[in-house]
């Protein structure tokens, strides 16, 4: 068939004209799907041509606004660790144990097992035998002193008038003497009583009694009042928590036995059995790490106090004393813990590998440091950490020694290298 005849044929038949024209869309939508599809690959080939994976671009301005710094690896003398188990237990020098200061019969206890307590604080009260009867002292010296005065009163005027009768000549001067002394005997009768008040006040003072309730024994005479006077209640001589506690009202107690134990646990210690060949090593005032099962996740840190003087004949240790500080008290007496002291490696080892403990960074759960290339470009390298030396962490793989690390501005870049994987997943 001619052309002209095709031509003619189309046009005498539009279903073959309308079929033509659905073929080239079908046509020209194909193409622009797979040059939809082609672009994003293009564009991640075009930004993995523009730096190798693993590395991050990051300009001056935003290191000096995050504060970068960089430092090479040093070496340093390894350190050893050494590992024991010990027990959490109060500092025994922060434990108060009170009881009453004298015989009597427990009228109530007002903390129980657990309560913490501030200084000063009422803990428990006692009907005081000994304090019934020193009151009864005290008013007793109160009303001898009275007498006392009395009598000091009546010979100073006789020695007054026997004054003026030896001016008139109307007594012998030895009368006058004698009244004189009389008057000076009495004086020094009412300041003996003073101190013998004085005694009896302060033992008062000692069975928890206070002026008002002291001047108020000089003052009303009523039973009751005495009666009350002869309980004593007992306060807290420090803050802390209770840790024992022992009788029952009604119970006869005295000062033989402690009612309540109260320890400040604000500072713990525990005591480690370190081996004979360690013992040149240990320091007074090292730093030591302690772990409990309680807080997994979490160090503790002390400082020894003490190194013990003698070894166990049977097992060769020697005690050491950790004091931790334990402000939040997490720390319970009786815990089971395990305790580690760095200590320095014997002379001569070789040194090892350590960096900057804020280069690290943890990526998909591994640590890593990043390693300059050049003035804008960082290198995320995979290491392997090991002992902890202060601000050091010793590294053992993934660094050759020579190349500048990141010890400050690790996080921006690590923030960075997440922030371009989400990019790249899109």
């Amino acid at each position: 068939m001619s052309s002209y005849a095709a031509s003619r044929l189309r046009a005498t038949h539009p279903a073959l004209r309308t079929s033509h024209l659905f073929t080239v869309l079908m046509l020209a939508g194909l193409l622009a799907l797979v040059a939809c599809n082609r672009e994003p690959q293009e564009k991640k080939a075009e930004r993995q041509a523009e730096h190798k994976e693993g590395e991050v671009r990051i300009s001056a301005e935003a290191q000096a606004k995050f504060r970068f710094a960089t430092a090479r690896p040093q070496r340093v003398a390894p350190v050893r660790l050494i590992e024991a188990t010990a027990t959490i237990a109060p500092d025994p020098a922060r434990v108060a144990h009170i009881a009453p200061i004298a015989k009597g019969r427990l009228a109530r206890v007002s903390v129980q097992v657990g309560d913490s307590v501030s200084r000063g604080a009422p803990l428990f009260e006692y009907d005081n035998i000994e304090l019934g009867e020193s009151v009864g002292d005290y008013l007793g010296e109160l009303a001898d002193l009275q007498k006392d005065l009395a009598h000091v009163e009546v010979s100073r005027k006789s020695w007054e008038r026997a004054r003026l009768l030896l001016e008139k000549e109307a007594i012998a001067r030895k009368e006058t003497e004698v009244r004189e002394a009389e008057y000076r005997g009495a004086e020094a009768a009412a300041a003996t009583r003073r101190a013998r008040i004085a005694r009896a006040k302060e033992k008062l003072y000692r069975f928890g009694m206070i002026d008002e309730q002291i001047k108020a024994l000089s003052a009303d005479h009523n039973p009751p009042v005495h009666r009350e006077a002869s309980y004593t209640m007992v306060r807290a001589p420090i803050a802390g928590v209770i840790i024992t506690r022992e009788g029952a009202p009604g119970e006869v107690v005295g000062p033989e036995k402690a009612i309540l134990s109260i320890a400040d646990l604000s500072k713990v210690w525990t005591l480690v059995d370190i081996y004979e060949k360690d013992l040149a090593k240990v320091r007074r005032g090292a730093p030591v790490e302690i772990m409990v099962e309680a807080y997994p996740d979490e160090t503790f840190r002390g400082t020894i106090a003490y190194v013990g003087d003698v070894v166990d004949p049977q097992t060769r240790t020697t005690k050491v004393r950790v004091e931790i500080p334990n402000p939040q008290r997490k720390l319970k007496p009786g815990m089971f813990a395990t305790v580690r002291l760095r200590v320095q490696a014997a002379p001569g080892s070789p040194l090892v590998l350590a960096i900057a403990s804020s280069a690290i960074q943890q990526v998909d759960g591994q640590p890593v440091v990043f390693v300059k290339k050049d003035a804008t470009t960082f290198e995320r390298r995979g290491v392997k950490s090991g002992l902890t030396m202060g601000d050091l962490v010793e590294i053992t793989e993934g660094l050759k020694g020579d190349e500048e690390i990141v010890t400050a501005g690790s996080f921006a870049l690590k923030s960075e290298l997440l922030k371009e994987r989400i990019g790249e997943g899109q």
